[in-house]
């Protein structure tokens, strides 16, 4: 395993984050452009929570 992907899951660790659970999202991800998300939830203001499972990615964003 490399640093990067070392680095991600020591991330979603501290974060409490559960990959396998949450729900497959049908939108692409604003970064790496790949249809790599899932929903974590509620955020801020009513706005759904996403995070890009792919491996190099690993973006956190919200969305209205």
């Amino acid at each position: 395993m490399d640093y990067r992907r070392k680095n991600i899951v020591r991330q979603l660790n501290e974060q409490g984050i559960v990959i396998a659970p949450l729900k497959v999202s049908e939108k692409e991800c604003v970064v790496c452009r790949e249809k790599s998300l899932r929903v974590e939830g509620e955020g801020y203001d009513h706005r759904t929570k996403y995070i890009c499972t792919n491996e190099f990615c690993n973006c956190q964003f919200s969305l209205a």
